[in-house]
């Protein structure tokens, strides 16, 4: 099983970035949680009406948000064959769950397979 991606196709247009939307999501999810789960940790206490908020909303909703971002994006990677991240996807997915920041090794992953072919890349403006 090779998880490096291969140049299949020409490019089709504007819809072939490597660059899509869930990137950004992901960022502001991860980062989100992150600046969160510390505040919790070394501010906030159990118990508390902002413990809980704070709790809920970096638990509930920020490592949720970033889970899907990932599987979006990876998802969205396969099905323009850009990159195939395989059973990848699914392990990133599930420690995300847990540990957003797994992000990052997500991103290094993703750009390992940035396929080589600049045309694939680009719009058709050549950007």
């Amino acid at each position: 099983m090779s998880t490096h991606a291969t140049a299949t196709r020409e490019a089709d247009g504007p819809d072939r970035r490597f660059d899509g939307p869930w990137l950004r999501v992901l960022a502001v999810a991860v980062g989100g949680w992150t600046v969160l789960y510390t505040l919790d940790w070394l501010v906030l206490e159990a118990g508390t009406p902002a413990g809980a908020v704070v709790g809920f909303t970096h638990a509930y909703i920020l490592a949720p948000l970033a889970t899907a971002a990932i599987l979006l994006d990876a998802l969205s990677l396969g099905e323009q064959e850009i990159a195939d991240f395989g059973l990848f996807k699914w392990l990133y997915a599930l420690v995300a769950l847990f540990v957003p920041p797994i992000a990052a090794v997500y991103y290094a992953h993703r750009e390992w397979l940035k396929p080589a072919d600049p045309n694939l890349l680009s719009d058709s403006t050549g950007r």
